[in-house]
């Protein structure tokens, strides 16, 4: 019987096979190779880090804070858990950033390096405007965003704002709600100076949805009566009539003024006028 010639033997399957391991034992040891210096340059890069990051010579013996004014800078400090002789470089800069946003005090931060031995934090403290009653009360910031519970302090240092609700709060498209920006207004031009209604002596600012804003001012309490908008205008008014007030001490007693239209005032006065005690101007 005739051996078929196209059909390939047992030597030539051997062949093959032997190839085929060969490059497989090839591959391996490359891969096992590769392997092998990822490891070995892992091992240097953790080496490299925990030296450089346990350096004494990149220590921090110059930590600068800066923009404060109600905070003290131990109190940042603690907060961020930064002490001196600790590595700059060791420091997770996000991390830290998160822990000091994190106090209700602070409303920004930029934090740096400054090699070899330095860190620098610039502060950007809240600035309170008003103290906000929900039913709790809040402080709120100039942009009328709540950034703390309000305590007895800030109570007695701050206006207090009644007659928001939470959803007044919510500023949407970068523009408050009329409540909110009325009284957003007017609180702004009490912190400004030579401002007629001081934010210090503004006892009280109350919102009422249909009749707009009252004042509550001054020790012996008078009762400013806004309404909404134009509170600029009525404000120049308001600071002629107190000067009248000032310059006649005795003489009226007012313990209200009705400036919803500045071109015609109303004011109420005890104890002169038993029969109509309100005085219009």
């Amino acid at each position: 019987m005739r051996q078929n010639r196209f059909k390939p033997g047992r030597k030539h399957h051997r062949g093959k096979r032997g190839r085929y391991f060969g490059a497989f034992l090839i591959q391996s040891v490359r891969a096992g190779a590769c392997l092998l210096g990822v490891a070995v340059l892992s091992v240097a890069l953790m080496t490299g880090y925990d030296f450089i990051t346990q350096c004494q010579y990149f220590s921090a013996t110059r930590i600068q804070v800066n923009g404060l004014k109600r905070l003290t800078a131990s109190e940042v400090l603690a907060q961020a858990d930064i002490h001196a002789g600790q590595n700059i470089l060791s420091v997770n800069l996000a991390l830290t950033r998160k822990r000091l946003m994190a106090h209700p005090w602070i409303a920004d931060v930029d934090f740096q390096r400054r090699l070899p031995d330095g860190l620098e934090l610039n502060i950007t403290e809240q600035v309170p405007l008003a103290v906000v009653d929900l039913g709790r009360k809040f402080v709120i910031n100039e942009k009328g965003d709540i950034f703390k519970r309000a305590s007895s302090a800030d109570v007695k240092e701050l206006p207090v704002v009644t007659g928001l609700s939470y959803t007044d709060l919510i500023i949407s498209d970068h523009q408050a709600d009329p409540p909110l920006a009325a009284v957003l207004s007017v609180l702004r031009m009490g912190n400004q100076p030579n401002s007629v209604i001081p934010n210090p002596i503004l006892r009280e600012l109350h919102v009422d949805r249909e009749m707009g804003l009252t004042l509550v001012a001054f020790n012996a309490p008078l009762v400013i009566r806004m309404g909404y908008s134009g509170y600029r205008a009525k404000y120049k008014v308001l600071s002629q009539v107190l000067t009248y007030l000032d310059s006649h001490p005795g003489a009226l007693n007012v313990d209200w003024i009705d400036l919803n239209n500045p071109e015609r005032i109303v004011m109420n006065v005890k104890g002169a006028l038993p029969q109509k005690s309100a005085k219009e101007i």
